[in-house]
């Protein structure tokens, strides 16, 4: 029998009858079928999936300062 893994990019768990489908994607937990929107973890505890799905403090660091002030005036 061939397991079928995780359709969550950085999940190395697999899928079980229990499995979340979305978009015709199997996926171990809901965390992982909606992206770990708001940080949640995986559910299997040594799973560092929702982790990884989260910016970097520097990149978004590295955003801000690229985009900001955003109110500026266009320069004449």
């Amino acid at each position: 029998m061939n397991e079928q893994r995780c359709s969550c990019n950085h999940c190395s768990c697999t899928v079980d009858a229990n499995a979340v489908v979305q978009d015709g994607k199997a996926y171990c937990c809901e965390a992982c079928a909606t992206g770990h929107r708001n940080g949640e973890p995986c559910r299997m505890a040594d799973c560092k999936c929702g982790e990884m799905t989260q910016p970097k403090e520097s990149n978004v660091d590295n955003a801000l300062d690229e985009t900001f002030p955003a109110s500026d005036p266009i320069s004449p």
